[in-house]
This record gives C-alpha cells, sequence and structure tokens, in this order.
C-alpha cells in the first residue's frame, strides 16, 4: 500500500504535484492499494489501474497547536460514490486527542458495517506517555484497538525485529501491514523483511516510494517481500 495522503498534514511534497503520474508509476511497479483524501481521489482512479483506492478519513497538520490530534474530515457515505474499495482512519495511541479519535473510529466501524465496507486502522503510540513508539507491546496494543474497534486490517509501525514483530502480528486475527520504515534504502529492504518474517501480510509506504526517484524500483524489491 503506498499512502498518498501526505498533503494536507505535510504540503506539496516532491512526488505530489502529479499524484496521478506518480501513482501510476508505482502501480506499474507492483503497488495494489493507494490510499488518499478526498480530493486527490478522482485524479487517481483513472491512474492505479486495478489497485485499490482507499479514502483516508483522519487529517491534522504539521503546523496545528496539536499534529496528533487527528480529526475526521470525510466520511463512509462520501466513499461510496467515489468508488472507493475501503476506508482509512488514523488514530494516535497515547495521545491527548486519543479519546475523540476512539469515539469517532467507532462511528465509522458502524458506518462501515453499514455499507459493508473495509475498513484500515492506522494506530501508531504517540502522546506524552509514550517513550518508544515502537515498543513491541505498545504495537501490539495498537493491533488489538483496531481490532476491537472493528477494524479489518491494521497498520503499525515495525518494531525492530522479527521476533518482536511476531507478539504484534498475533495481538489479533487481522491482518497488519508494517507502516514506514528507514530511509536507507538498504535498511528500509532490511525492516520489511524483519516485519514479513514476523508476520506481517505487507507493507505501507509513502515517502520512500512516492517522494523517491528510485521509488518504483525499491517497490519492486519490496514486492519480492511480500510476493
Amino acid at each position: 500500500m503506498v499512502p498518498l495522503d501526505h498533503g494536507i498534514s505535510m504540503g506539496p511534497l516532491p512526488g505530489l504535484a502529479d499524484a496521478a503520474a506518480t501513482a501510476r508509476r508505482l502501480a506499474d511497479a507492483g503497488a495494489t492499494c493507494f490510499t488518499a483524501h478526498k480530493g486527490l481521489i478522482p485524479s487517481l482512479a483513472g491512474a492505479v489501474g486495478n489497485a485499490g483506492l482507499l479514502l483516508h478519513l483522519s487529517a491534522s497538520t504539521d503546523l496545528g497547536p496539536d499534529p496528533t490530534d487527528k480529526r475526521i474530515v470525510a466520511t463512509v457515505e462520501e466513499a461510496l460514490p467515489l468508488g472507493c474499495d475501503g476506508v482509512s482512519i488514523h488514530i494516535n495511541l497515547g495521545s491527548l486527542g486519543e479519546a475523540q479519535q476512539l469515539e469517532d473510529a467507532g462511528r465509522v466501524a458502524a458506518a462501515c458495517d453499514a455499507w459493508g465496507m473495509p475498513l484500515l486502522a492506522m494506530v501508531y503510540p504517540r502522546g506524552p506517555k509514550i517513550k518508544t513508539p515502537s515498543e513491541p507491546a505498545l504495537v501490539a496494543h495498537a493491533v488489538r484497538l483496531a481490532y476491537e474497534l472493528g477494524a479489518d486490517i491494521a497498520k503499525v509501525p515495525y518494531t525492530g525485529s522479527a521476533a518482536s514483530f511476531k507478539t504484534v502480528s498475533e495481538a489479533a486475527p487481522i491482518p497488519v501491514l508494517a507502516a514506514g520504515g528507514p530511509e536507507d534504502p538498504t535498511a528500509f529492504l532490511a525492516a520489511m523483511r524483519g516485519a514479513q518474517k514476523g508476520g506481517a501480510r505487507g507493507f505501507s509506504a509513502g515517502r520512500n516510494l512516492f517522494g523517491n526517484a528510485d521509488g518504483p524500483r525499491r517497490l519492486r524489491e519490496l514486492c519480492k517481500v511480500f510476493p
């Protein structure tokens, strides 16, 4: 999965100026799913081929007083006429806005059930009490939270080793995607190999792919890790 939802939070990053052209290159290299906000979805629909499209419902900006305070900016009902294959939400576990995000997630999950719409929950340990966001126990908690709120797939940080990520992937009976990764291409590939050995069913990488001229080649290498 390639998330292209960074424009709201971080502005016009490299690779997002012509997001459709970027998505087309990455779809040709093996991407099977893209995540984007509602303003971007129409331009991507004709560019991603058979890849899926998820409408991302959560947003905040890095310029706000609390970038971890994700708010709902779209609905499941909006995803339907856009032809989306699913929706995604973002929850920052431990953040000051956690309570609101949990409440929002509950409403989104109910709407997804009503419409038969798959739900992906991106859950990250982030907040005043979080010292190590990749701590396995915290990331396992994130997966369990996603599952018990009704998500069909969880996207969480990699914990640094295959053994520790195994405890994460076994925290709930839903598929787990490994998110992000180091900027160094060798370290990034090694991290995704570890995640796969630890039970990850796939990966979600954004700037390492869409913001990199070498993104399609990197993606082809990653697709060999997750055949």
